[in-house]
């Protein structure tokens, strides 16, 4: 018994093998859907990280919130400005603005000073403390509406659903020297969950009850020595200890980026870009980042 099943086992790992070979591993993070490195997301108003509801982790909350419209110039004003929707275009001032026919005199010109100055004083004591305000909002609702449109597809689709949400931890940079492809890509993914809630319409993000993947089929890929390592490495961690991989606690998931330098790359390093975690262009060395990425993708068309 104990022989046939080593060779059942045998079997299904040279199968597994078989279908990854199918596979073309990701190298970059896939932006056709929707992906937000930790930087981008950082800072946005009233947007929430790692908190809980109803006893669960909640790893990003979003709030629907509505756009605030410029204010609104004064009467004498209106009708010489032209209003622009975003607050990322700074309001015109008309040459002019009709009138009787009436042949140029001083007045007229009296009073295009007199509207310049208006308009002037109304750009920047009004609309632009608004547009300061304002422009990071609008970012939030621009990310609230896209992880709307994912969560609306998810929610159609059901188990069938052809996208996955994921959240990648430890972003790895490495423009490896021979190799045409660029890695910028989760070393660790975490199947996730959204769900509208629908007392205040906030969208939050959790991690599904699913166990957290080791993403090394890139680097098997490029034929780097110690992916069998890591792999051993990553499935011993697993089955050591009973917490959850979180984005949000280092503790988690730091030994296992650690680990990945030092299997994978001999001049490799881990970098630690907590406070500030815009992502630095990857070089010929590999470095593995304590960044994340949260990312939508196709799901693996295969029988695993």
């Amino acid at each position: 018994m104990a022989l046939d099943n080593e060779l059942v086992v045998d079997l299904l790992t040279y199968i597994e093998q078989v279908e990854k070979l199918k596979i073309k591993p990701a190298f970059s993070v896939p932006t056709e859907y929707f992906a937000a490195h930790q930087h981008e997301l950082k800072g946005l108003p009233e947007v929430r990280f790692n908190v809980q509801a109803e006893g669960e982790d909640v790893w990003l909350c979003v709030p629907r919130l509505k756009e605030i419209s410029a204010p609104e110039p004064d009467e004498k004003l209106a009708p010489w400005v032209t209003l622009h929707k975003t607050p990322a275009k700074t309001p015109e001032l008309k040459p002019s603005i009709e009138t009787p026919t009436n042949p140029e005199t001083p007045e007229q010109e009296k009073v295009r000073t007199e509207i310049r100055e208006l308009f002037d004083w109304y750009v920047e004591n009004q609309w632009t403390p608004w547009a300061a305000a304002e422009l990071p909002r609008r970012k939030t609702i621009h990310r609230y509406n896209q992880i709307f449109a994912i969560q609306q597809a998810l929610a159609s689709d059901g188990a069938d659903s052809p996208l996955e949400l994921v959240w990648g931890i430890g972003v790895a940079l490495w423009k490896r020297e021979g190799r045409g492809s660029t890695l910028k890509y989760p070393l660790i993914t975490q199947a996730c969950e959204i769900n509208l809630n629908r007392h205040t319409f906030d969208l939050e993000i959790r991690p599904r009850n699913v166990d957290a993947r080791i993403e090394l089929d890139c680097y098997a890929s490029m034929e780097v020595p110690g992916v069998m390592q890591m792999e051993a490495f990553w499935k011993s961690a697993m089955d050591s200890t009973a917490n959850r991989v979180n984005p949000f606690e280092f503790s988690t998931f730091e030994p296992t980026l650690k680990a990945a330098v030092g299997f994978l790359d001999p001049s490799g390093s881990y970098a630690i870009l907590a406070e500030e975690p815009t992502l630095p262009a990857p070089t010929e060395e590999l470095k593995i980042t304590s960044t994340w990425v949260l990312f939508a993708r196709k799901r693996t068309a295969t029988i695993f």
